[in-house]
């Protein structure tokens, strides 16, 4: 196993309830044969990379795993990435209605899983589970923010931070020529946890 003192990687926190940063402390690489029954110089192989971590500010462990399919020195192609330990991504509070941690678990989960489309999309989904939950069921997304900010229910910098997660999440579901990337679905979920501090928590950011 290796030490690792340089990485981090972003993390949602259960004890923090933030997504935050976590130092990657050690790492460990296992290969496995993809043919047992040829030359190990032939054959492709299996690789799984295991990364130990602990939240920046509460020190929690996170383990990851990244999986890789490889045939050394012509390709590598990553399979998939899971979070192996914690398993549960949800946010506790009682301050926050069902409906809206719901929706914040599937995205959390779906950016740990690299899924970061689907993060968006739950993201914005989160937007209609707040708005739902301040009373502004019926309407578009758009139509709802702008009554909730006649109420004065929501400021107007959360307003215009919303209409661009709305935006955001609208080309996430159906414009098929753009992409979403990690840094899209990270500031997303960092946008919805603060929009919990604002409306439920009664905060100013």
């Amino acid at each position: 196993m290796a030490r690792s003192t340089n990485e981090n990687i972003q993390v949602y926190c259960t004890q923090c309830n933030i997504r935050t940063e976590a130092t990657v402390l050690y790492t460990h690489t296992k290969t496995t044969l993809a043919n047992k029954a040829i030359d190990p110089i032939d054959s492709a192989y299996y690789i799984s990379i295991y990364k130990f971590a602990a939240c920046n500010h509460c020190d929690s462990p996170f383990l990851y795993e990244i999986d890789y399919f490889e045939v050394p020195g012509d390709f590598s192609v990553q399979q998939g990435e899971c979070l192996v330990y914690p398993d549960q991504h949800e946010l506790t509070d009682k301050n926050i209605p069902e409906t809206v941690k719901r929706a914040h678990n599937n995205a959390a989960r779906s950016y740990t899983a690299g899924l970061y489309e689907p993060c968006v999309v739950m993201c914005r989904k989160c937007l209609e589970a707040i708005c739902y939950e301040l009373g502004q069921k019926n309407g578009t997304l758009k139509a709802k923010l702008e009554t909730l900010q006649k109420e004065q229910a929501i400021d107007v910098k959360l307003v215009k931070w919303a209409n661009g997660l709305r935006l955001i999440g609208n080309d996430a579901a159906h414009d098929l020529e753009v992409q979403i990337d990690q840094d899209d679905a990270y500031d997303s979920l960092q946008f919805v946890e603060a929009c919990f501090v604002c409306v439920f928590f009664k905060r100013t950011i």
